[in-house]
């Protein structure tokens, strides 16, 4: 289950990168990834919660 939820985290950053956050949708970063919303909602809770996990991890990179 890990694996799922880190392959959701690079791929949404790819592309809140690539697109903007805005521009980026749970049904965008899903079907990149071969999945239904409901599954990744299983994984997170929303858009802003996988930012956040992405923001925490980049943190804990700097420390």
């Amino acid at each position: 289950m890990a694996n799922t939820k880190e392959n959701i985290l690079v791929t949404a950053l790819r592309l809140f990168a690539q697109d903007g956050y805005e521009a980026v949708s749970v049904s965008k970063i899903a079907g990149e990834l071969g999945m239904t919303k409901g599954a990744l909602y299983r994984h997170y809770k929303n858009k802003r919660d996988i930012f956040d996990k992405i923001f925490e991890h980049i943190c804990q990179l700097d420390i």
